[in-house]
């Protein structure tokens, strides 16, 4: 005999990188293009990561990373960096893109809600997997990044769901945290397998 299961109606929101997305040696790709160690370029990386999220240049962000490994900031250099960046944050895993595939067949709408540069945006906007999302939310368009609390009102707003009826998975507690106070049903992501088990539970596949 199946179970039942509850019934649930409301936005599947989900983070993209560490959640869908999980590049695989970004730093050694980036590394090479600037002819240096990847542990240098890893360190460097975050520096100015926040702003960047917040909407501050690729020629801003690329040549504080360059300065800081030891190599030479040049524009051309700084539009190779961010290409690889962005292509390497918005291709998602397969089990990724199968969760969201499904959650749309069985009738729920998604969101993403990420921390990220312009040209990152750009980038998932314009992946085979968009064409699943129905509402897009980006730092770096925002002007304003979690765990902001003001970053979930702007997103309950603009979907015009409930905040209790927003599922919301994120890779870092204190971005769930925010969520959480917020109104929202956020989750803590640790695997695509375990992200299934909470939508099957939930009823919404």
């Amino acid at each position: 005999m199946e179970r039942s299961r509850p019934s649930w109606n409301g936005l599947v929101v989900f983070d993209l990188g560490e959640v869908l997305a999980t590049p695989i040696d970004l730093y050694g790709r980036l590394a090479v293009v600037l002819s240096v160690d990847e542990e240098l370029v890893r360190n460097a990386y975050w520096v100015d990561r926040d702003a960047h999220d917040r909407g501050s240049s690729v020629e801003d962000y690329w040549a504080g990373v360059a300065t800081r490994v030891g190599a030479q900031p040049r524009a051309e250099i700084s539009k190779q960096l961010a290409e690889i960046d962005a292509s390497a944050w918005a291709t998602i895993r397969a089990d990724a893109e199968s969760v969201l595939a499904d959650v749309k067949a069985a009738g729920s709408r998604i969101a993403i809600l990420s921390n990220a540069p312009h040209p990152m945006a750009a980038a998932a906007r314009a992946s085979g997997w968009g064409q699943y999302i129905d509402h897009w939310f980006f730092s770096c368009e925002l002007e304003v990044a979690k765990p902001d609390l003001r970053v979930y009102e702007i997103v309950t707003e603009r979907v015009g769901v409930a905040p209790r009826s927003i599922l919301f998975f994120d890779d870092r507690q204190v971005n769930v945290e925010g969520a959480s106070a917020s109104g929202w049903d956020a989750r803590l992501w640790t695997s695509g397998e375990r992200t299934r088990e909470v939508l099957l539970d939930l009823g919404i596949l």
